[in-house]
């Protein structure tokens, strides 16, 4: 087995960013711009308040669960 190290922050040209800004917009290159550590810790915030049974449901509570109609 070959040991190879893996850059987890890789660095990109500016090119790369530029690119992103022209295509995807100003916001998207400045949150590719961010160290990836802060972008999980970004995600992870996001994921963890969406993370509650209602939210996972498929019908909500308002709807009655999806059971018939009281």
């Amino acid at each position: 087995m070959i040991d190879s190290p893996v850059d987890d922050d890789p660095q990109y040209p500016e090119d790369y960013y530029e690119h992103i800004a022209r295509t995807l917009g100003e916001e998207q290159a400045a949150w590719a711009r961010l160290p990836r550590a802060q972008r999980e810790a970004e995600l992870t915030l996001l994921h963890l308040s969406f993370n509650t049974p209602d939210d996972l449901a498929i019908w909500p509570p308002e709807l009655n669960g999806g059971f018939g109609s009281k």
